[in-house]
């Protein structure tokens, strides 16, 4: 995809359908490859100015100037690092391809370029705004600024069903919020109730006390253990369930703009998770997206390899190399003493 800066004022005089190159980047890949490589002549995977000028003379057919790259790769150079790599010259290449069959044939080289980047802008700004739209439900979660409403786009991605396991067949998932995030974190459960309500829901106190006026009246609804406070020692009761195998997961949406007077508590709780190797996600962005995943694991028969920390104890990697280190320091002891 294209970036949406750099105006260009020629239009095309012949739309190509916008989102063309949408879902056929790998066969466009495959198909420039070997032209790719052809004029990726030092092998580093990417094509300069210079690789790049005679790449698109080749593809079509035309003497491209150092002007006209130089206009083409200010679209398409998509991380603005003055080279083209393979996926960026599919979609260069596919566009531009796709202008030159689709337009009139007096129309002129340079001309056609212009159309073909205008075209990109517009399937670039096509799809941000309908990711855009479908985001707006969620843009108090994202604090997405620019979201913009669209009645004829809205999605149900919360729809009930039937999950392969009870919440007594996994282990808790916590919900955890800082003062600053606790209204994120409502809207968030609300927005996604159906399927955290298919899992044993613990949490500090007053996340607990949002949870149970969310799900009021819901009887399917099971809660596990309600914590303290964070700074009243909450944080360490979940680490406490970590450690003894009762947690399966965290979502965690801590302020990151406030200092805590209990900071220590909150490193030992982020520490504890990576130590245990359980499922955790700290930003609003990362736990939306970690709701597919849950919905998929309990679907149908269910998929419970997706979702392993609710079912098993897991561990860090490090944690084994740790353990033989710490046979080794007792072991030198025991020598010692004997």
């Amino acid at each position: 995809m294209a970036r949406q800066d750099d105006d260009v004022s020629s239009r095309p005089s012949k739309r190509v359908k916008s989102g063309s190159m949408r879902g056929h980047i790998a066969r466009s890949m495959l198909k420039h490859n070997k032209m790719f490589l052809k004029y990726d002549s030092d092998g580093n995977g990417v094509l300069d100015a210079d690789e790049a000028l005679r790449a698109l003379s080749d593809l079509t057919g035309n003497e491209v100037t150092f002007e006209q790259i130089s206009t083409v790769l200010r679209e398409f150079d998509t991380d603005g690092n003055g080279e083209i790599d393979m996926s960026e010259f599919a979609v260069m290449a596919s566009f531009l391809e796709e202008i030159g069959n689709d337009e009139d044939k007096e129309t002129d080289f340079a001309s056609k370029i212009l159309s073909a980047i205008a075209i990109s802008k517009q399937t670039t700004q096509d799809v941000l705004n309908e990711v855009s739209s479908k985001l707006f439900p969620f843009r108090d979660i994202f604090g997405l600024e620019s979201a913009n409403k669209n009645p004829d786009n809205v999605f149900n991605m919360d729809e009930d069903f039937d999950p392969a396991f009870a919440p007594s067949d996994m282990r808790c998932l916590a919900l955890v919020s800082h003062n600053d995030m606790k209204a994120t974190m409502k809207h968030f459960v609300i927005h996604h109730k159906n399927i955290l309500k298919k899992f044993r829901l613990t949490g500090t106190k007053s996340t607990m006390t949002m949870l149970k006026e969310v799900f009021k009246g819901d009887n399917s609804v099971v809660f596990g253990p309600s914590c303290q406070s964070g700074p009243l020692g909450g944080d360490a009761e979940l680490v406490a369930m970590m450690c003894s195998d009762g947690l399966g997961g965290m979502i965690f949406f801590p302020d990151p703009m406030s200092s805590h007077p209990h900071q220590s508590d909150i490193d030992c709780l982020n520490r504890q998770s990576l130590v245990h190797n359980v499922m955790s996600c700290n930003t609003p962005v990362s736990a939306y997206m970690l709701m597919h995943t849950l919905r998929t694991a309990l679907l149908g028969e269910g998929r419970p390899e997706l979702i392993p920390s609710f079912f098993f104890t897991l561990q860090s990697p490090a944690v084994v190399a740790y353990k033989i280190a710490q046979k080794k320091v007792i072991a030198s002891h025991s020598a010692a003493l004997s």
